[in-house]
């Protein structure tokens, strides 16, 4: 590269950081991670319209298209990859420069009694946990799984100090607080090669009659039996069980399909078989993960900072918490 283009490109990419965002970078993440502007507008609180306009802007100031357009969602580009690795490594050089700036967290000591349902500690607590003791070193989490009935009694006995939990279940709602940390979309699992990977739009109807593999964990089969009531359905339910991975290998080797949502989603299984996934043109309520605190209670400091954390950090959680949600293939 000559001098005269090495400049041109410096000056190029300077007027580029300038006008960036960063909120356009966690839109334009949310796109690449769920391959649908209706899902990324979803987990980021925002009408399609918006994410739609950051991306045009974004693909503008970049003067690249970023993704490829085609009738099932988007992909991203080459240069879309190459930007998406890098908009990550920006995301994270925010969180380091802002634990440089909240020093005073350092000075916070305490124990954290945490409470946590199996979904939760095996799909979303550690990322969580991590990025809190970053922060708060001198903070201890002592982290105990347990349902959502016990969790809800332990708060309430002061047992438990604060959850994180599907917060979309709780049953004593009165009695709580909540901080929505991520809404997390559910779709139809289903294997490669499957008839209905053909069809433009999938049905509560297509699925009826299909082998369904139930999950039963977290209040997943009552969660599932409400969504499908209302529709005046019923699945076609031949397993039940409480494992994730076991639905996983199940449906890769074309025992069934299921609706889970996209936090427990992983492109393959155990087995290392492909396992698709198709949005549902029906009625179907995201899973909804929170943190939770008993109304009223007097909070220690460490359970304080562990909240506040919890609230300010959310935006950035919601995104990570998608990034093993593909594009849905062609």
């Amino acid at each position: 590269m000559t001098g005269h283009a090495t400049v041109e490109l410096k000056t190029r990419a300077e007027r580029f950081a300038a006008a960036v965002t960063l909120r356009q970078i966690r839109y334009f993440i949310a796109v690449a991670e769920t391959g649908k502007v209706s899902a990324a507008a979803e987990m980021s609180y925002v009408s399609p319209s918006v994410i739609t306009e950051s991306i045009a802007r974004l693909e503008g100031l970049a003067e690249a298209k970023l993704f490829s357009r085609h009738p099932r969602g988007l992909e991203l580009t080459y240069e879309g990859r190459q930007f998406l690795s890098h908009t990550r490594n920006v995301l994270s050089a925010v969180e380091g420069a802002g634990a440089a700036v909240l020093g005073s967290s350092r000075q916070i000591e305490g124990v954290v009694r945490l409470a946590a349902t199996i979904t939760v500690m095996g799909y979303f607590l550690a990322p969580l946990l991590a990025r809190f003791q970053r922060l708060f070193p001198n903070v201890e989490v002592r982290v105990m799984e347990a349902n959502r009935p016990a969790i809800e009694d332990g708060l309430l006995s002061e047992t438990y100090d604060a959850a994180i939990m599907l917060s979309s279940n709780l049953s004593k709602r009165s009695e709580f607080l909540a901080h929505t940390l991520v809404n997390s979309m559910r779709r139809l699992w289903l294997p490669s090669r499957h008839a209905l990977l053909q069809n433009d739009i999938v049905t509560l109807q297509d699925i009826a009659t299909l082998p369904y593999i139930q999950l039963v964990i977290d209040d997943a089969e009552a969660s599932t039996a409400s969504y499908w009531r209302r529709h005046q359905m019923t699945p076609n339910i031949i397993i039940r069980t409480e494992s994730v991975e076991a639905i996983r290998s199940l449906i890769a080797n074309g025992q069934g399909v299921t609706i889970l949502s996209d936090m427990m989603y992983r492109p393959w299984s155990l087995e290392g078989d492909r396992i698709e996934v198709r949005e549902v043109a029906a009625d179907i309520p995201v899973m909804t993960v929170g943190a939770v605190w008993r109304r009223g209670r007097d909070l220690n400091a460490a359970t304080q900072a562990f909240l506040n954390f919890c609230r300010t950090d959310s935006e950035l959680l919601r995104t990570q918490s998608h990034r093993a949600m593909p594009p849905p293939s062609a």
